[in-house]
């Protein structure tokens, strides 16, 4: 890697860096991060929100009205409104794909522009709309698994599941809901962890270099997590927090925190990793 090699993203900020190379031969020089990134990760993206305030409006009000519909829909049905925040975790790395381009732009020093964050997925087709189908069976499943997983314990407590005269919070207090949400935290928490791991660089990584293929990017995004065990879980417990809060402030909390995170997740992207094209 020496000349005039051409690379993209950050240099590494120290000695403690890994290598993968991928099949068309190009180098994804990955670099350990440290817990005190998260906070340079957020605080940029917190910059990018006001340099764009009007792009970042626009999606956290997108969020925000989704999940009060949501909310409004599924009220009365507290097992499929659980089902769906899980759903919309583990899809919001995909939802922010217009959130990466414009902090991208900005990156770049250009002015960022709605249209083309709207349709920035058009670039890379192929592998985000792939990884986007990937995303959608695990999340199906889910779909199809949570009422199965609420029938299974009412049968083998024998407690009746959902009862929509006590409503929300008589739900989750109640024995039944208390079960039910035990076993559901716990699965929730596991398939969502796998999804942060194949997730948490796939999408910047497509954007930034067409010549990665979705399985390889999802690869090298687990990789990159393990390789940072401690800092991408308090990442990921940062990401659940926050989005919980969004979430139980019927979305309001929405418009705040999808940009924010978005962006912030880019500047993550770009301090984990660098690109060293193959030599032609």
């Amino acid at each position: 890697m020496s000349g005039n090699t051409q690379v993209y993203g950050h240099a590494p900020s120290n000695d403690h860096i890994h290598d993968h190379v991928t099949e068309q031969g190009e180098h994804i020089i990955s670099t350990d991060a440290k817990l005190t990134d998260i906070a340079s990760w957020l605080k940029r993206g917190w910059q990018d929100m006001a340099e764009a305030p009007g792009i970042s409006l626009f999606y956290g009000a997108i969020m925000a009205l989704s999940v009060l519909l949501v909310f409004l829909s599924f009220r009365h049905n507290p097992i499929h409104m659980f089902t769906i925040a899980t759903v919309f975790v583990m899809l919001s790395p995909f939802l922010a794909t217009g959130l990466y381009y414009t902090a991208k732009q900005l990156e770049a020093g250009e002015k960022p522009k709605l249209f083309d964050s709207m349709v920035s997925w058009k670039a890379n087709a192929g592998d985000i709309g792939f990884y986007a189908a990937v995303l959608g069976v695990i999340t199906a499943a889910w779909a199809i698994f949570t009422p199965l997983l609420a029938a299974i314990v009412a049968q083998s407590h024998g407690l009746l599941i959902v009862d929509p005269s006590l409503g929300l919070m008589g739900f989750v207090l109640s024995e039944a809901g208390l079960t039910f949400m035990t076993y559901f935290a716990l699965l929730a928490i596991a398939l969502t962890a796998f999804v942060f791991t194949i997730s948490v660089v796939t999408i910047p990584l497509l954007m930034k270099d067409k010549n990665i293929g979705a399985v390889q990017a999802m690869i090298i995004s687990f990789q990159i997590s393990m390789e940072n065990k401690l800092v991408m879980a308090a990442w990921a417990t940062v990401i659940a927090v926050l989005l919980a809060v969004a979430i139980f402030s019927l979305g309001l909390g929405m418009l705040i925190v999808m940009p924010l995170l978005g962006y912030a997740s880019w500047h993550a992207f770009n301090d984990l990793v660098k690109i060293v094209p193959a030599s032609k």
